[in-house]
């Protein structure tokens, strides 16, 4: 396959060594959140368990990743002389088409799964309540803040680190190479302490195919704003629609569609526990049929592209 995924690298520039793209990455992505949430905390104006809490999360999706996009792009500017366009940002007249259709198939996939979990009996109606426009502000806020949060670890991983890497040893390695540091970097301790062998195992495997599908969908397009506009609508979708967690982060905000629990009972596998949707075995199923689909789509499209140039 084809080492280029968003432009040829051109004279002049000088790429991160493939090798240490997982170290510059952590460093970027860790410091990003240590500069940002340090000051708030010292100050006394955000404690460490209010980080998750609504509306103290505003801050940690926006401040706190708009952070390590900065950090990443200072390292871009000066280190390797390349511009965003190098990382699949580039502007043009399909980039909104792109955003807006990776945004709808976000929400799409969302609503497939949860309908999944609701029609093998994992969850069921916690409440019912009359829906008052009050109850927009939040939801539109996190629809923002979650754009910004997916935006930054999509610019970071499927647009910095699988270009660095697939310059150097090709897209298949940057597709692997990725998705392995994006895995590692979401195993939060404190919650896999809670977890299971078999939803340790679950949460592995979903995060895994979550990061396959969207390499693949970025080599597809040769452009990640399709990638970071389904990767918000996915984080989003979860919380505020359904008013369950989404990585194991509860908020509590009233959701837009119905307030969905697990049943009684439900196995966890089903309905993923108190990580959410995104560790249910529907999820894996989904994820993994998709990424097999996603594949024959790259492997076509990138045969198509090399005999076009013969």
């Amino acid at each position: 396959m084809s080492k280029v995924i968003f432009k040829e690298f051109p004279n002049g520039q000088r790429l991160t060594w493939a090798w240490a793209t997982p170290i510059v990455l952590f460093t970027l992505f860790i410091g990003g959140q240590i500069l940002s949430l340090l000051p708030v905390k010292f100050l006394g104006l955000i404690s460490k368990e209010q980080v998750e809490i609504y509306p103290y999360f505003l801050y940690f999706l926006t401040v706190t990743f708009m952070t390590a996009a900065v950090l990443t792009w200072l390292w871009m500017r000066w280190f390797e002389r390349s511009g965003l366009d190098s990382v699949g940002l580039q502007l043009d007249s399909q980039s909104w088409r792109r955003y807006a259709r990776g945004f709808a198939l976000g929400l799409a996939f969302g609503i497939v799964i949860i309908a999944g979990i609701l029609a093998f009996g994992g969850y069921e109606r916690e409440s019912t309540y009359v829906f008052e426009p009050a109850y927009l502000v939040p939801i539109v806020l996190l629809m923002f803040g979650f754009m910004i949060q997916s935006g930054v670890e999509e610019f970071l991983f499927r647009g910095w680190m699988l270009s660095r890497i697939a310059a150097k040893y090709g897209v298949w390695a940057g597709v692997i190479g990725n998705t392995l540091v994006f895995t590692a970097i979401h195993m939060n301790p404190g919650d896999l302490s809670q977890l299971s062998p078999l939803m340790i195992g679950m949460f592995i495997l979903t995060t895994f195919l979550f990061s396959i599908f969207l390499s693949l969908y970025v080599v597809r397009e040769g452009s990640i704003w399709g990638a970071c506009a389904w990767h918000a609508s996915w984080n989003w979708i979860f919380i505020t629609w359904f008013g369950l967690p989404t990585t194991g982060i509860p908020l509590d905000v009233k959701p837009l569609v119905m307030d969905l629990q697990a049943v009684d009972g439900a196995p966890e596998w089903l309905t993923g526990g108190f990580m959410g949707p995104e560790d249910s075995i529907v999820t894996a199923s989904v994820m993994a049929l998709t990424c097999i689909a996603m594949l024959y789509k790259v492997i076509k499209y990138q045969r198509a592209m090399s005999q076009s140039h013969y």
